[in-house]
C-alpha cells in the first residue's frame, strides 16, 4: 500500500515497564504486537513531563523550540500549531483522526484534526469502543488515527486477584516493602486494563482487513508516575515503550537495541 494507515497508540506515564522489556509485568497483547512487529529496547522521550514530550514526538521539534516548556492544561501551548504532525500528513492526502487523550493543547479545536471522536472520558473504557466504531467505518482515505488512554496514570486501579502484592516486585530504584509492592500492584492492574484496550483494537484491525494496511506506532510519553521516574531526567523518566508494526519492514519479530 503506497500511504498505509497509521493508528498512534498511547499511553500515560508506562516507561518500559511492561512485558515485552521483560518486566513480570503481564501485558499479551503489547506481546503479540512485539512479536509481530520490531520492539525498541532503547527509546527515549525528549522530555520526561506529559505535554512536552507529547510535543516533541508530534512537531519533531525540542520543547524550547515548539513552545511547549510545561503542561497544555497549565497555559504552555505550541507557537505553530501549523507544525503539528497532522498538517504534514493532511496535505498528504490522509483523513485525521483524534480519539481520547492528546495534552498538546488545552482545547484540542486548535490541533487542526480532520475529526474528533469525542469519548465521554480519555480511560480505555470509553476510547476503546470509540476507536473500534471508526475502525469498522468504509476508508476511502488512509487515515492517521490517534488513539491515547489515561492508563497508566495515577490513580492506578484497584488491584484484583491475578496482581497480589505478595508477590510484586518493585522497580528499581524504589524499596522492597509492603507499600512499594502495593503500589506496584495496582500499577499492574492499570497496565492490564491498558493491555485489553489496546488488544480489543488490534483485534478490531484484523476483523476488519486492516492489519496489513496498518502502521501501528505504540509508545508512551515518559516514565512512570513513582518516584525518581517520571519528571526525572534519568533512564526511569526518559526510557519509554516503542514496538512499530505494519508495512515497509516494520513486521517479523525484530528487536532493535540502536537508540532512538
Amino acid at each position: 500500500m503506497e500511504r498505509p494507515h497509521i493508528l498512534y497508540l498511547h499511553s500515560h506515564d508506562t516507561g518500559r515497564y511492561v512485558q515485552p522489556y521483560g518486566y513480570a509485568i503481564p501485558a499479551p497483547n503489547l506481546q503479540r504486537l512485539a512479536e509481530e512487529g520490531v520492539l525498541f529496547r532503547q527509546a527515549f522521550c525528549a522530555s520526561p513531563t506529559c505535554s512536552a514530550s507529547r510535543a516533541a514526538l508530534l512537531t519533531g521539534q525540542c520543547a524550547h523550540s515548539s513552545g511547549m516548556l510545561g503542561l497544555a492544561h497549565r497555559g504552555f501551548a505550541l507557537y505553530d500549531y501549523g507544525q503539528h504532525l497532522v498538517h504534514t500528513l493532511a496535505a498528504a492526502g490522509y483523513h485525521t483522526v483524534l480519539g481520547g487523550v492528546q495534552h498538546v493543547a488545552a482545547d484540542a479545536a486548535v490541533i487542526g484534526y480532520d475529526e474528533r471522536l469525542r469519548p465521554r472520558s480519555h480511560a480505555v473504557a470509553d476510547v476503546v469502543p470509540a476507536v473500534v466504531e471508526f475502525l469498522r467505518q468504509p476508508h476511502k482515505r488512509p487515515f492517521f488515527l490517534s488513539a491515547g488512554f489515561v492508563e497508566t496514570h495515577r490513580q492506578f486501579r484497584p488491584p484484583g486477584p491475578r496482581q497480589d502484592w505478595r508477590y510484586c516486585r518493585p522497580p528499581a530504584p524504589l524499596p522492597d516493602t509492603p507499600a512499594t509492592r502495593q503500589d506496584t500492584a495496582a500499577f499492574m492492574a492499570s497496565v492490564a486494563v491498558l493491555d485489553q484496550g489496546i488488544g480489543a483494537v488490534l483485534e478490531t484491525l484484523d476483523a476488519c482487513g486492516l492489519s496489513q494496511d496498518t502502521l501501528v506506532i505504540c509508545t508512551t510519553d515518559h516514565g512512570i508516575a513513582f518516584p525518581g521516574m517520571k519528571c526525572n531526567l534519568t533512564d526511569h523518566g526518559l526510557g519509554v515503550m516503542l514496538v512499530l508494526r505494519g508495512p515497509g519492514g516494520c513486521r517479523g519479530g525484530k528487536v532493535c537495541e540502536a537508540m532512538v
